[in-house]
Parts: C-alpha cells; sequence; structure tokens
C-alpha cells in the first residue's frame, strides 16, 4: 500500500513540474521578457527556474519522496563562474543542483530544447551539448566570465550501475579554454530511485536520500610541455578520481 501511495506522489510531482513548465513557458517567460532588458534576461530567467525547481524539490522532500543531505550548504549558494561537474544517478539530479546553487546554467542534451514542457525556457536560459566545440567554449566562457555556473554532467548520460565509468572531455577543454576553476559534486541516492531504464512511479516504500559530497576543487594549471588533447586527458583523470573515488569525503 505504501508503494502504491508513494507511485502516485511520485506521478503528481512529475505532473505539476510538467504543467509548471508550460505555464512557465507560456505565460511567465513572456510576461518577465516584456519587463528585462535583454542584458538581464539571462539572469531574471535563470533565477526563475532556481526558485521554481526549488519549490519542487521542496515539495518532493515535504512529501517524503526525497530528502537531501549536503554539509557544505553555504559553498554551494556562494559559488560563482565555477565550471560544477557532477556523476549523474538519477533523472532529478540537475533540478536538484539548479535548485541548491544560485546563478546555475546547465549543458543539457538537445532533445530538452524540444520538449514541449520546458523547451521556451531552456532555449533562452541553457546550453545544448549538440554544438560544436568552438561555438560551445566560447559561449560557456562567457556565461563563466559574467559570474555563473556552468553545470556539466560529464558521462552524458544517467550514470548505469556496474558500467564501466566514460567522461567525456567537453568540461575539461573548457576549463583549459577558460582558466574557470573545476567544482566535482558527486551525488548518491539511496534508496536508488529514478536511476537509467527505472520508470517514475518506481520510487520504493523508503525515502531516498539524496547526499551531495563536494570534492576538492580542480584548480588551473598550465602544464606546459603537454599537448591541449594531453592537458584535457590529465584534467578528465583527475576529474574521474574526483567524482569516484574517496566517496567519504566532504569538504
Amino acid at each position: 500500500m505504501k508503494k502504491i501511495l508513494r507511485s502516485f506522489l511520485s506521478g503528481l510531482c512529475f505532473t505539476i513540474f510538467g504543467l509548471g513548465g508550460i505555464v512557465t513557458g507560456s505565460l511567465i517567460v513572456p510576461i518577465l521578457l516584456i519587463f528585462c532588458s535583454k542584458s538581464q534576461q539571462r539572469k531574471t530567467l535563470s533565477m526563475t527556474v532556481h526558485f521554481l525547481w526549488k519549490a519542487f524539490v521542496g515539495l518532493m522532500c515535504a512529501l517524503k519522496l526525497i530528502d537531501i543531505k549536503c554539509i557544505a550548504h553555504d559553498k554551494l549558494k556562494q559559488m560563482r563562474g565555477k565550471i560544477i561537474i557532477a556523476n549523474h544517478p538519477s533523472l532529478i539530479d540537475v533540478v536538484i543542483l539548479v535548485a541548491k546553487i544560485p546563478n546555475s546554467i546547465c549543458v543539457v542534451k538537445e532533445s530538452l530544447f524540444h520538449n514541449i514542457f520546458i523547451r521556451a525556457i531552456i532555449r533562452r536560459v541553457y546550453v545544448s551539448n549538440y554544438m560544436g566545440p568552438d561555438k560551445f567554449i566560447k559561449q560557456a566562457s562567457e556565461i563563466l566570465d559574467a559570474g555563473y555556473n556552468i553545470v556539466i554532467f560529464p558521462e552524458g548520460t544517467r550514470t548505469i550501475t556496474g558500467k564501466p565509468i566514460h567522461l567525456h572531455r567537453g568540461f575539461a577543454y573548457l576549463h583549459i579554454k577558460s582558466k574557470h576553476d573545476i567544482q566535482p559534486i558527486h551525488i548518491e541516492n539511496s534508496p536508488h530511485i529514478l536511476g537509467k531504464k527505472q520508470p517514475w512511479y518506481d520510487v520504493g516504500d523508503k525515502t531516498s536520500v539524496y547526499t551531495l559530497t563536494l570534492r576538492p576543487i580542480i584548480k588551473f594549471t598550465d602544464n606546459e610541455g603537454c599537448t591541449e588533447r594531453q592537458k584535457a586527458i590529465i584534467v578528465t583523470n583527475r576529474a574521474e578520481k574526483a567524482l569516484f573515488e574517496h566517496k567519504n569525503l566532504t569538504i
């Protein structure tokens, strides 16, 4: 009976999320754009998403579907101009990170730019992972220089338990070109829900606790004498160790 109730509550939350996305895109966004100058649009819309997704996460916590633990909560709120990389165990990882970290711009898969529920705001605020590398680095560097954080999931898709980890190097090249620091964040949810090939209604009978663990920052190092590809490999290896080793380290 408890599983059935939790499945219903999960469906209710995602229905609210979808309808909220439609209302935001069709009503709230056009109104905000009327009163915003072009230079203020990204800031206004990104903060709008931050507060809306914070409310959504708060709803899921209030319904005991999830709980979130993060010792360094103040550090998340104060982040500026960081390349935030994270592993990707569940469907709502991006929602949780944006809810917890203001001034965050996400790199998202191209299909979300066509998602009827959130495309109106996604197209105006976020960055597609489908554009060419030079265009991506230029756009993302400008966003970082403006004081926003860039959130990237280097695996490119949700983590599949038991399969080898492979990180795409786009974030490493962005780090090398922009010289902005990388903040790795390890995400763990237990009991595991909303994973790859796991249906939205399969949320078990216990609250899933999401633990956000901040790893040591990866600062820019020139690595003179190395080619750009070699530098990217070094950064990627450091990031992989930061995300997937020493799971009990929290700073």
